[in-house]
């Protein structure tokens, strides 16, 4: 049975997602934390995974504490048509308080990025696949979700921890990609958790990239791919990475859910190669614990 328990701590009230399991040795029932969600003052219905929003225990949590699941995916959706319309329309002012009046509900940054801006991104990829918006449209969108990210940053960004280069993270994309705002969002996340991050996320050639990387100390390297037809430079850039250094990889991106079988044989046949961008807050907590293994 899955159920929320709430813990006080300091006077402040922290909510945990539990799982009640049976102790055949110790003939007794026995709680496992299976998530942490945060204090209940920040507390949302986007903070509770998918597979256990119908729990009846979960559902009689949320009605006491008034958080619909019906009312917040109306809510959401509705933020989302607005945040679209402003992002074609390039309105970056508004772009930033509609951020800052979001963010001042108790929502935290990956909400915003997970439940509002991704979902958007996908909308307008389809708009334009389906022809609903010209490619000008598209690239204005796009401008501005980068501005948009920079002026976030620029709030939230506090001075680096003293990992060492040995804990930095290097986020790039492989030779023939364009798209790199996934890989932007991750950097922002990063930054406000206090990591030092090398974003080279630009189109450059394989050989360019793996000299850089051999000019700097850092423990782990992210690559985003979202084209199909990337997937083998990829591959290709591994082979390199692997042949100076044995760090932390991590691929993900639309690209992974479309790879052939031969091709995830050959992105697994490099040791330490990890695929997830689905969920962000598990992505951050992989990097964490990679990174704090890292020797």
């Amino acid at each position: 049975m899955v159920y929320i328990r709430i813990k006080k701590i300091k006077n402040i009230d922290y909510v945990y997602l539990v799982e009640s399991k049976w102790n055949k040795e110790k003939h007794t029932s026995q709680q496992i934390i299976k998530q942490y969600l945060g204090p209940v003052a920040q507390m949302n219905i986007n903070k509770i995974p998918e597979e256990y929003r119908n729990e009846s225990t979960i559902i009689k949590f949320l009605s006491s504490h008034n958080l619909d699941l019906s009312k917040s995916t109306k809510y959401n959706e509705s933020l989302q048509e607005k945040l679209l319309e402003m992002l074609k329309s390039n309105e970056i002012n508004n772009l930033i308080k509609f951020y800052n009046e979001y963010t001042k509900l108790n929502y935290l940054l990956i909400d915003f990025y997970e439940k509002i801006l991704i979902p958007v991104l996908y909308k307008i990829g389809d708009q334009w696949e389906n022809g609903e918006i010209d490619v000008s449209t598209e690239h204005v969108c796009s401008n501005a979700v980068n501005n948009l990210i920079d002026l976030i940053n620029q709030k939230n960004t506090k001075i680096s921890k003293s990992y060492g280069d040995t804990k930095s993270i290097v986020l790039c994309i492989p030779e023939g990609e364009l798209h790199s705002i996934g890989c932007k969002i991750i950097e922002s996340l990063l930054l406000e958790k206090e990591y030092k991050v090398y974003n080279i996320t630009s189109p450059l050639p394989t050989n360019s990239i793996n000299t850089y990387l051999t000019n700097i100390k850092f423990g782990l390297l992210l690559i985003s791919v979202t084209l199909e037809e990337n997937l083998d430079s990829v591959i290709r850039f591994l082979k390199e990475i692997r042949n100076s250094c044995n760090i932390p990889i991590i691929i993900g991106g639309k690209a992974i859910k479309l790879a052939s079988k031969s091709q995830i044989q050959l992105l697994e046949k490099y040791d330490k190669v990890y695929f997830d961008f689905e969920k962000l807050d598990n992505l951050i907590t992989n990097i964490k614990i990679l990174i704090d293994n890292y020797d």
